[in-house]
This record gives structure tokens, C-alpha cells and sequence, in this order.
């Protein structure tokens, strides 16, 4: 025993010995690194600055920077191991920043790099030619220019071309190789260095375009374009593109006719501008000119009809509030509640301010701002509604009688195989309508009499458009257009209206990295048949992209699928097996931004001359533009075409892979005039493709002939306050009544009570008041969206997750899903609210449709309430649904719903 004990503290003394030898030369390897932080260009107002990284466990309150000479220069030094860190800086606690001025980065979150070593590494200065370059004559040479004198014998330096290695010669820091034939198209170039240990230091790469044979351009002037009187008119050449990938140089618009002529601003761009003064047919021409001087031209048509918008006044009574006056400004849900957009003028004597808005027909909320700061409802207006902030917003109602809207029937084919459309408007039998061909339809067999409209089944194959006008002397309304897909078959459309199957939808949100087995398309598609067992019939996938991010919403390129989810025949697979089992495919859509590591966005940061600096948004300090605190997503320009050309290209490219629909991620950064464009050239390729925008809040204009469905915004807040007290409970049949009013019977609203941005639930209000929204989100009208987990009562906001079935929540889902499918009523019926008690908080509404009628009573209060159901009803046997007879009344429990459907 004793032997052993003495062994025992050798081995230990030799232990200690050696881990006291390894600590010594890790600190040996330690090296001091100074990280500086020049705010004199961006001047932010700094409170305390602070590093984070993977050296400190990204902690934000450790390490913080100091600007100890007074010069708005901050440093700190820290001592570093050998190797490669990411880091970033923290702003006053809460914003995280790149290091802009050190050019690597990279990882999931795009974080500054530096590799650390006793020895400093050379980089790449400059590159001949440029990264980004648009080649039309074969270089040379290739050079590749570093900073300091390269030693190949402590180095080795990687060359390649799109994968091939490339020889080179090496003298002092100048890189020289002889340049290889690079076909037509683009091309890609990387640059590696690894030290003595083969670790990678250094790392760059980029795209060259080889336009080795220039073809011409495609000058597009854009479809014809409707303007009221003394609107300004944007003409749109944003749909022009050149063959080659090449940017167009020159920009030329001239007016060709017109009832009078007109002063075109920004003539030397995509955009010419003009205010339509007087009524009629307006003609134009584009020239456009690429690199090589090669030209195309097109011709723009525009109608300006008779009227104009009509104004809505709002009036604010001085006297009516106490204290001084300096301003007055309008804020509300038509300027998304800008306190300096619209400011009300004096009159003459001061005993009024007004202003004038041009509103569509609606329900408006709104308040006066006083001296910029006091928010007060409109004292001369009685109505009033919650704002949900312990306060009061006004209401004013514009319009007494819905937009007029003419709707299309199709009439009994002729002999001949004609198709005939006739045009009228219900209950307007004064209204004369009038049709009018777009200028860019195929030359055609057609005949336009009056409101009919005669299509040969013998005209060219194309997708034609149509605009039903009122007739010259008639009330004025916004064109409605006509669709027809003549192709071997022949789709006549609303082009307003929504795809068939999208008002029985019912959306199932899947975050697929985190779903299934292995997180990919393989095994989502074996996933399948179980989610089908759920009910559900439209399928959501969080984007799909090649990129560095888990979530997807950072490309790098808009054309290919990441890697971990598997191979572009796989999604295919797994979109054919779902179309088999009667589910949609609904593709999410990232079209206002790239990954900052897209080689465009790197092309554009490391050459400034490149054609793709003007692909994207550029600050005063030479960092790229980027919503909120997104600074690894770097906003496209849609002022450049080119960027236009390449988002409707990768629509056109993921309708050819078979999805069905659209979700347009934050579509609300996105100009109006390019999702127009967008939905005619997706519609085109499919009619019914469905287009989803993400725009928050959510506004009518994005169903101005641009999408079907939005998230609806309003009805999630209303919910929310609803449910937390904030709000009455007549806040939600009131919200419903608003859309009915604000937007055309055409738009679509996806409702929901979670997705990827937002808490679950169930976790914020419980299991009861869960069921009560999800039978209100399930029976009110609109699109109902189940976020993946959700149907299981998941608490965790990204999980992951196993779809299990036969739980009480699954079958929760799944008896609604069914209900609801089972009934026309729920999907497109009509609905009223017969009870809003905000006193017993009792809430009773109908739908119908035919036959088919449906009532739901919601008892929101934490008391039992005795109430009734129509006599020829019976009560619908749901799940969650908690109640009692009592003698000749049913006495619904505290938090609990009723449900009862008349009796054929």
C-alpha cells in the first residue's frame, strides 16, 4: 500500500509538472492584439464601448475599449491565442457591430475575423483585374498585389479559378500568373494563404464577367400604365436587361405624344417622372445602351383618366386645447403614424388648422400631434376606439359607398372557339365600360365591343392582358385587369383575384433544419404523409437558400439550395411527393437584401468602380445600407434594373422547380412599382400562384394589383391586447369589420397566433385561452396558419421537432382543420357579429354561406355564461369545448367556446 501511494504521488507531481509546462507555453503563445474602433466618420454618440468574441465567450460587459487621447479613436488590447477568433463590437450594451475597417469576416453571423500569430501575415491589396470586373477583352495578366513581401518558403499561397489551381510567379509582394481563357459568363477566383502549420490565414474571394461576344440589349418600357389627373407618373424601363449580364450605360426617355406635352424629370434613368396634368393618351420612347454601345428601344403607353383622387379634410379646433400652439401635425394608420409627414397649416385668423389627405374609401385611426410631443385624439370627433396605451384614437370613415368594382363573366363559347368575356358592374346599370388591350400583348385575332371581349382560340400562344375602363363620361375607378394564358391551355383570370385553392388553405409554417429526423428534404418528404394526417393542405418551408445563416433569410445566392438540406432533385422529390398528396408548396422569398458574404456584395465592398456597386445602398461612411440592426444583410437598389432582372429571373427559376406560391419576406422594404411587375411576371408563368407579402405593418396599397394575402398584423395586435386587458373585446369584431371596409374583397389575410418571429401562445397566456384563439383564428375569416410545433402545444419558439401524433393538442388541430375544411362557410362565407359584450366579455359572431351556417360563441371572461343557440342549430362536438344544460339554457364554462351548425 505504501509503494502504491508513493507511485500514486509521483504520477501526480509528474501531472502537476506538466499541465504547470503547458500553461507556461500557452502563455508563451498568448499575443497582444490592439482593436481599434475609428468613430470619426460615423460619430455615434458612445456611452461605453465594449469587444465580445469567441475569446471571452462573447461576453458584452468584459472587455471594454477606451478613447484615452480624446480623438473619437477607441482601443483596447487584449492578449489572444494562436489562431483564428471572430469578434464585434458592443455599443452602449445593445448594438452589435462589425469592424468595417478590417475586410475579413465571416460564420453564421458574419462576425470581423482575425487570425493571430507571433507573425504578421501579408493580404491581398489589390487584384488586376478588379474583383467584379465586367471582362470584354482578355487581360494580359492576372496580378495579385499584397501588402508586405511574400516568402513562399513560410508560406503557401493557393491560386485557383472557378476550383482549378493556377500556376504563378511570386517576386516580393506582386503575385504573377499568366491569365487563363475563361469562357462566356461568370467566373469565380479565390485566394488562399496557409502558414508553416498549414493553417489557413488568409482567405478572399471573388467573380469576374466575361463578356467575350456582346449581344444587345433588351430595352422594356413596361406594360400600359393608368394615372388619374395631376397624379405624378413614374415610367417604368425597370424590366429592361442585357443578355450578357452586362449593365446598361445609357438611360434616354422622350415623350412621342400626348394631349400636351410634358416634363419628363430623371430622363437619364430607369424612372422618368412627369405630373399628369390633363386627361388621355400619353406615348413615349426608351433608348437604352450598353457597355459596348450596342442599343435596343422600346415604347412606353399611358392613360390618364378624367379625375382625380378625392381629399379627405381633417380640421383641428385651436380653442379646443389648452395651451400654447407651435404645430400641429396628422398622424395615423394612413402614414403609419409619422408625427412629421403631414402637418396642419393656420388659416388666415389662426381659428383653424387643416390639411388634406388623399385617402382611399375606408376606416381610418388617427390623432393630432401638438408641438410635436402631445398625442390627443381629435376633440371635434365623438368617435372614438382603445388605442391599446390606455388612450383613445379618433375614427373617421372616408367614402359612403364601396369603390366600384366590375366584375368578368365568361360567356358561352361561339362556333369559332371564341372566347367571350363580358364586363359589368352589379347594381350600377349607368356605369359604361369600356375595354383596352395592353401594348405589349401579341398581335392578335380580338374584338372589343363596349364591355364584351372577343379572344380567338387561333391567336398566337402568350399570356395577353385586358383593362375593363368606365366609359368617357362615367364615374372614374381604378382599371381592373383581365388575364389570359393562352399556352395548350387556355386560363382566362381575374388578375386581381386569388388562386382558387388559397381561400381553403390552411398553411402549415415548417422550420425545416429543425424538423423531422435529419432536418432535410429527404426526410421532410418522408414526414409527409403524417403532416397530411394533421389536415393541413399548403406547406411553408422557412427559405431554403444557399447561406451562411441556420434561418435562411441571409442568400448568397438566390439559385441553389444550402447544402445541409440536400440537392435541388431532392426538393423537387419532396415538392412532387407533397403536390401527390394534395398540398401546396409555398416558397419563401428573400428579395430585399443579400448575405453581406454574397461575392456581389464582396465584389462591391473591394471595388468601388465594379457595375455591382450599384447594385446595393451605400452610406456616407462607406458601409452599405441595412434595415433596423440587419447590418449582415445589405439592401439591393431597385433603382437599378439589373437587380430587378435578376429577382424576377430567380421567381421565373423557382416556379420552373415546381412551387406553387410566394411568402415576399419584409416585401414592405420593397418598391410598389416592382412587385406590379413582380406579380405579371409570375402570373404569367402560373395564374395561380399565390403571393404572400410580409409587410408590417400591413397596408391596402400592397393589394393594388401586387399581392393576394398579407400577414395580418392588425388582428394578431388586436388579439394580443385583447387577451393582456389592453383592449376591449369588441376590438377584434371591430378589427374584422375594418379590413371589410379598408381592403377590396379581392385581398386575402393570413392570420395566426405564432410563426418564427414571435413567442408561442400557448407560453404567454396559457391552454385555455390558447384553444379560445385558436377556435377564433380557425372560424373568423381569413387564412389560418399553424406554425410547426404549435399543433402540439411546443413552447419553445424554434424547436427541435418530431411531429407526434394523438396528443390532446394534435387532435385539438386536427378536429378544427377538419371542421373547418368540412364547411364552405368557414373558408369563404359571409360574417357577422351578433353579440360583442365587453361587459360578460361574450362574443358571438355567424358565418354563412348557402345553406352552410355556422355560430361561435367565445366566453373570454373567467365566469360561466348562460347562453343560446338558434333553434334550428345543433351543438358541434369540438374538442377544448366545455359546457352544460340547464333546464332550457346552456351554460358555457369560464374561458371556453361554443360551436353549433344549423341543421340541413
Amino acid at each position: 500500500m505504501q509503494k502504491r501511494d508513493r507511485f500514486s504521488k509521483f504520477r501526480q507531481a509528474v501531472l502537476i509538472i506538466v499541465l504547470a509546462g503547458l500553461f507556461v507555453s500557452c502563455k508563451k503563445t498568448k499575443v497582444n492584439h490592439t482593436f481599434i474602433f475609428d468613430n470619426r466618420e460615423r460619430a455615434y454618440k458612445i456611452e461605453t464601448l465594449a469587444l465580445a468574441g469567441d475569446f471571452n465567450g462573447w461576453n458584452k460587459n468584459s472587455i471594454f475599449m477606451k478613447d484615452t487621447n480624446n480623438n473619437n479613436i477607441w482601443r483596447v488590447t487584449v492578449p489572444l491565442s494562436r489562431g483564428g477568433h471572430y469578434y464585434r463590437f458592443v455599443l452602449n450594451n445593445k448594438q452589435w457591430l462589425r469592424d468595417m475597417s478590417n475586410p475579413l469576416y465571416g460564420g453564421a453571423y458574419s462576425n470581423s475575423f482575425v487570425f493571430i500569430d507571433t507573425t504578421t501575415y501579408p493580404f491581398l491589396t489589390r487584384l488586376n483585374p478588379p474583383n467584379g470586373s465586367w471582362l470584354f477583352i482578355k487581360p494580359d495578366s492576372l496580378r495579385l498585389f499584397f501588402n508586405r513581401p511574400v516568402s513562399e518558403k513560410k508560406l503557401q499561397i493557393l491560386l485557383s479559378i472557378d476550383g482549378q489551381k493556377q500556376d504563378f510567379t511570386l517576386k516580393d509582394s506582386v503575385l504573377s500568373g499568366s491569365f487563363p481563357y475563361l469562357s462566356e459568363g461568370r467566373h469565380f477566383w479565390k485566394v488562399q494563404i496557409k502558414n508553416t502549420r498549414r493553417e489557413s490565414v488568409y482567405e478572399k474571394n471573388g467573380i469576374w464577367q466575361v463578356n467575350r461576344k456582346n449581344q444587345p440589349p433588351a430595352a422594356i418600357a413596361g406594360y400600359t400604365q393608368f394615372a388619374f389627373a395631376k397624379d405624378t407618373v413614374s415610367l417604368n424601363g425597370g424590366l429592361s436587361f442585357d443578355a450578357d449580364f452586362e449593365p446598361l450605360r445609357a438611360w434616354r426617355w422622350q415623350q412621342t405624344g400626348g394631349p400636351l406635352s410634358v416634363k419628363l424629370k430623371h430622363a437619364a434613368t430607369p424612372f422618368a417622372q412627369f405630373c399628369a396634368s390633363l386627361p388621355g393618351k400619353y406615348s413615349f420612347r426608351l433608348a437604352v445602351r450598353d457597355s459596348a454601345g450596342a442599343q435596343a428601344t422600346a415604347r412606353a403607353e399611358l392613360l390618364v383618366l378624367r379625375r382625380g383622387k378625392a381629399f379627405t379634410e381633417f380640421r383641428f379646433d385651436p380653442a379646443a386645447y389648452d395651451g400654447k400652439i407651435h404645430s400641429v401635425a396628422l398622424a395615423g394608420e394612413f402614414n403609419l403614424w409619422d408625427k412629421n409627414s403631414n402637418r396642419l397649416q393656420p388659416n388666415a385668423d389662426s381659428t383653424e388648422w387643416l390639411v388634406q389627405m388623399p385617402l382611399a374609401n375606408g376606416r381610418y385611426e388617427y390623432k393630432y400631434v401638438i408641438n410635436g410631443r402631445n398625442w390627443i385624439r381629435d376633440p371635434g370627433n365623438p368617435r372614438k376606439i382603445s388605442d391599446g396605451w390606455k388612450g383613445l384614437n379618433s375614427i373617421k370613415d372616408v367614402g359612403n359607398s364601396a369603390d366600384i368594382r366590375p366584375e368578368f363573366v365568361l360567356l358561352p363559347e361561339q362556333g369559332d372557339k371564341a372566347i367571350r368575356v363580358l364586363a359589368r358592374v352589379q347594381g350600377e346599370a349607368k356605369t359604361k365600360l369600356r375595354w383596352k388591350a395592353d401594348h405589349r400583348n401579341p398581335k392578335a385575332k380580338i374584338r372589343l365591343q363596349g364591355a364584351k371581349l372577343y379572344f380567338s382560340g387561333n391567336n398566337p400562344q402568350g399570356s395577353y392582358f385586358f383593362y375593363c375602363l368606365p366609359g368617357k363620361k362615367d364615374k372614374s375607378f381604378a382599371p381592373r385587369t383581365l388575364l389570359i394564358n393562352h399556352y395548350q391551355k387556355t386560363v382566362v383570370k381575374d388578375f386581381d383575384a386569388p388562386p382558387r385553392w388559397a381561400e381553403r388553405a390552411v398553411i402549415y409554417e415548417i422550420y425545416l433544419r429543425r424538423y423531422g429526423a435529419d432536418g432535410n428534404f429527404r426526410s421532410l418528404r418522408q414526414s409527409l404523409p403524417e403532416i397530411k394526417k394533421l389536415g393541413v393542405n399548403a406547406l411553408w418551408l422557412m427559405p431554403v437558400y444557399e447561406g451562411p445563416t441556420e434561418h435562411g433569410y441571409a442568400p448568397t445566392d438566390l439559385f441553389s439550395v444550402a447544402k445541409s438540406y440536400g440537392s435541388l432533385e431532392e426538393y423537387r422529390d419532396f415538392i412532387e411527393k407533397a403536390h401527390g398528396l394534395g398540398m401546396k408548396i409555398i416558397f419563401d422569398f428573400v428579395a430585399n437584401h443579400f448575405s453581406d458574404q454574397h461575392v456581389f456584395v464582396r465584389a462591391a465592398v473591394d471595388n468601388p468602380a465594379s457595375p455591382f456597386r450599384k447594385w446595393f445602398f451605400w452610406r456616407p461612411d462607406g458601409s452599405w445600407g441595412y434595415h433596423n440592426d440587419w447590418d449582415t444583410l445589405v439592401n439591393l437598389n431597385y433603382g437599378s434594373a439589373q437587380v430587378r432582372h435578376h429577382i424576377l429571373n430567380a421567381a421565373r427559376f423557382w416556379l420552373s422547380v415546381g412551387v406553387d406560391g410566394f411568402r415576399c419576406d419584409a416585401a414592405w422594404a420593397v418598391p410598389h412599382d416592382f412587385w406590379k411587375d413582380f406579380r405579371r411576371e409570375v402570373k404569367k408563368i402560373n395564374p395561380e400562384c399565390l403571393l404572400i407579402n410580409e409587410a408590417l405593418p400591413r397596408r391596402p396599397a400592397f393589394h393594388r394589383r401586387e399581392f393576394d394575402m398579407s400577414y395580418d398584423t392588425d388582428f394578431y395586435g388586436n388579439l394580443m391586447d385583447v387577451m393582456n386587458g389592453r383592449k376591449p373585446l369588441s376590438a377584434l369584431p371591430y378589427g374584422l369589420q375594418k379590413t371589410e371596409l379598408n381592403y377590396p374583397p379581392t385581398a386575402l389575410s393570413l392570420r395566426y397566433l405564432e410563426n418564427q418571429d414571435l413567442p408561442r401562445f400557448i407560453k404567454q397566456f396559457g391552454a385555455r385561452r390558447t384553444r379560445l384563439a385558436a377556435v377564433i383564428l380557425f372560424t373568423v375569416p381569413g387564412t389560418p396558419l399553424v406554425y410547426y410545433g404549435q399543433e402540439n402545444g411546443v413552447t419553445r419558439q424554434r424547436p427541435f421537432y418530431n411531429l407526434s401524433r394523438h396528443t390532446n393538442w394534435f387532435d385539438f388541430y386536427h378536429s378544427l382543420i377538419k371542421f373547418r375544411l368540412k364547411n364552405r362557410a368557414l373558408s369563404g362565407g359571409k360574417f357577422k357579429t351578433l353579440l360583442a359584450d365587453d361587459e360578460k366579455k361574450l362574443w358571438v359572431y355567424r358565418r354563412s354561406s348557402g345553406d352552410n351556417e355556422i355560430q361561435v360563441t367565445i366566453n373570454l371572461s373567467k365566469k360561466s355564461r348562460a347562453v343560446n343557440i338558434p333553434a334550428q342549430h345543433t351543438i358541434v362536438k369540438l374538442r377544448g369545448s366545455a359546457f352544460r344544460r340547464l333546464a332550457d339554457k346552456i351554460v358555457l364554462a369560464a374561458e371556453s367556446f361554443l360551436v353549433s351548425k344549423k341543421t340541413q
